[in-house]
C-alpha cells in the first residue's frame, strides 16, 4: 500500500506575506482611481465637454488564440461644446463610421464617450477593486506567503470564521454583486 500523501503546511508569517496583501491593497487603490476619474469624465463632471466626428476607424486585437478580444478605436476632430477648442488628432474608444459623431469629454490628451452606459462601466472598475482587495485580506492579515495553490487555499481557509474573514467575504460578494449590476446597466444602455 502506498503510503498517504501529507498535507502541506501553512507558511510561516513574515514581511513577505504583509507585503503580497499590501500589493493588492494598491492595486485596488489604483483601480479606485481611474474609476473615479473616468467616471467623473463620462458623467460630464470632468473635462471639456465636446463631440469628436470620426474619420477612421480601425479595430484592435489583442488576446491568445480562443480568448481574442477587439476594441474599435476611432480618430477624427474633436470640438469643444463652447467652441474654444479643437483637436485634429483626437482618438476614442468607439465603434463609428466615417462621419459618425459621438459626445465625449476631454480629460487631457484622452476622449471618453459620455452617458450613464459610460459611467456605470467605470463604476464597475471600482467594484471589481473591491475584490482585488478581498483577495489581499487574507495575505495581509496572516502574512502568510503562499508558496503554491494548497498553501493559498490553507491561508483564505485560517481567516474563515474571523473579523478578516467576514470583510473578505463581503468585499468579494459586494465586488462581484455591484460590477455585475453595473455591466448589465451599461449592456442595457448599448442596446
Amino acid at each position: 500500500m502506498a503510503p498517504l500523501a501529507t498535507a502541506p503546511e501553512l507558511p510561516r508569517p513574515g514581511f513577505g506575506g504583509r507585503a503580497l496583501g499590501a500589493l493588492f491593497f494598491v492595486v485596488a487603490l489604483v483601480m479606485f482611481g481611474m474609476a473615479f476619474s473616468n467616471a467623473a469624465h463620462a458623467g460630464g463632471i470632468a473635462g471639456t465637454h465636446g463631440t469628436l466626428t470620426a474619420k477612421s476607424c480601425h479595430v484592435e486585437r489583442s488576446g491568445s488564440t480562443g480568448h481574442r478580444s477587439e476594441t474599435t478605436w476611432c480618430d477624427g476632430t474633436f470640438r469643444s461644446a463652447d467652441g474654444r477648442s479643437t483637436d485634429d488628432t483626437a482618438t476614442v474608444r468607439a465603434d463609428l463610421k466615417p462621419g459618425d459623431k459621438v459626445s465625449v469629454q476631454q480629460s487631457g490628451n484622452e476622449y471618453l464617450r459620455t452617458g450613464p452606459g459610460e459611467v456605470s462601466r467605470w463604476i464597475a472598475l471600482f467594484f471589481c477593486g473591491w475584490v482585488v482587495a478581498a483577495i489581499g485580506v487574507p495575505f495581509a492579515v496572516t502574512g502568510m506567503f503562499p508558496r503554491g495553490g494548497a498553501q493559498m487555499l490553507m491561508i483564505n481557509r485560517s481567516v474563515s470564521g474571523t473579523r478578516a474573514g467576514e470583510a473578505r467575504k463581503w468585499l468579494f460578494l459586494g465586488g462581484i454583486g455591484g460590477a455585475a449590476v453595473c455591466m448589465l446597466f451599461t449592456w442595457i444602455q448599448t442596446q
